[in-house]
């Protein structure tokens, strides 16, 4: 390893290596940090020197470890069904033509963030449900090249600097709670119409295997994360097991098996499933989220879920303190574990706004020099 593939000058691994490691389970020469600051939300409260920024300068500018994520190369194309989005400051309307008739939804943007939220779901009726199963009936998972190839090209230039991860998801359940129904009037719908229900997440879960098979056969990523976001805040831990654990599993087999790791990425309370998502063929679990926003400790994690890398173990309102009070709560949590392995500690969910470059420097730094227990 040569000096210009350091982030500090003590360091005895790279970026990459650190990860792997820390992903593996193997030894590491300090703790990775990410800091979720790689997107719009955080970077449009920042100052315009940040925000012109690169990701590499930016996290370069920290002193952070390196996740990146590129395109899956892989898009659907569903010959009847045809959809017109209607974009203004405020929202985004989709209306989607299906053989059977039309489904309307709205995603407001919150301007603060620059996030959009469902507030109006395609799916209301027994007759939209109908609809709706057009979006998978009638869908052709098709490799696109010119996204791979971009693709592979960021990876090589990426190199030692951190690793990669493409993205798929979610469940057919957590699509439907999170996406297309609304989390009532999902639940109201599996207790109102299970038969039209447990066919449309039949159809829902062959076209995300379809896909997971040609992401995890083509991209050039290490990794390939499961967008399921669970929490037992949305269904519960019965549904989970019936609905989605068995869906993830085979995602995990299919990625495995083509080379990739593995990740799920859920956040919130897990503290009931995470003994469940241990079975889960996957490397680690993202967003992993410290109490009161999250409901497991690092240490939890580690006791219930021992064979996963836990992403996170700090939470947005940790941030969101003096830097001597972030320090003590990273020193807690660690120090209840047994030892420092299968960690990546990040901001877990996306940083806040609130918290400048300037303290994630100051912590990058204090924590390249805390020893690790292997």
């Amino acid at each position: 390893m040569n000096e210009s593939e350091k982030i500090f000058p003590e360091d005895r691994m790279t970026s990459r290596e650190r990860l792997l490691a820390a992903y593996r389970g193997r030894d590491i020469d300090r703790l990775p940090f990410w800091p979720k600051v790689t997107n719009a939300t955080w970077r449009s409260a920042q100052s315009a020197e940040v925000q012109a920024l690169s990701d590499g300068e930016l996290l370069d500018l920290i002193g952070a470890d390196g996740i990146f994520f590129c395109a899956t190369g892989v898009r659907v194309h569903r010959p009847h069904v045809h959809q017109e989005f209607h974009h203004s400051d405020e929202c985004v309307i989709t209306v989607t033509h299906t053989p059977d008739g039309d489904l309307d939804e709205r995603w407001d943007i919150d301007p603060d963030t620059t996030s959009r939220h469902p507030t109006v779901f395609a799916v209301k009726t027994l007759e939209d449900l109908k609809r709706y199963r057009w979006m998978y009936a009638d869908a052709e998972v098709v490799i696109d090249q010119e996204q791979l190839t971009a693709a592979r090209a960021q990876v090589a230039a990426i190199g030692e600097r951190g690793i990669v991860k493409t993205c798929v998801g979610p469940s057919p359940l957590m699509q439907l709670v999170e996406y297309a129904i609304g989390v009532v009037e999902t639940h109201a719908m599996l207790a109102d119409f299970p038969d039209e229900m447990a066919e449309l997440m039949d159809l829902m879960g062959d076209l995300r295997l379809r896909q997971v098979e040609a992401v995890a056969k083509h991209t050039p990523a290490d990794m390939v994360l499961s967008i399921e976001d669970t929490s037992t805040t949305l269904i519960s831990p019965g549904q989970f097991e019936r609905f989605c654990l068995e869906h993830l599993s085979q995602t995990g087999r299919i990625i495995e098996s083509a080379g990739p790791m593995h990740e799920v990425h859920q956040c919130g309370q897990l503290q009931a499933l995470l003994e469940r998502i241990d079975t889960i063929p996957a490397a680690g679990i993202e967003a992993f989220t410290s109490p009161p926003l999250g409901d497991a400790t690092l240490a939890d994690g580690r006791r219930l879920a021992p064979s996963k890398c836990l992403v996170g173990g700090t939470n947005v309102m940790t941030w969101l303190t003096p830097p001597e009070r972030i320090e003590a709560a990273i020193t807690d949590e660690l120090a209840a574990c047994d030892d420092h392995r299968r960690i990546v500690l990040t901001t877990a969910g996306v940083a806040p706004s609130g918290c400048p470059a300037e303290v994630f420097r100051r912590i990058a730094r204090w924590l390249a020099t805390m020893p690790v227990r292997m």
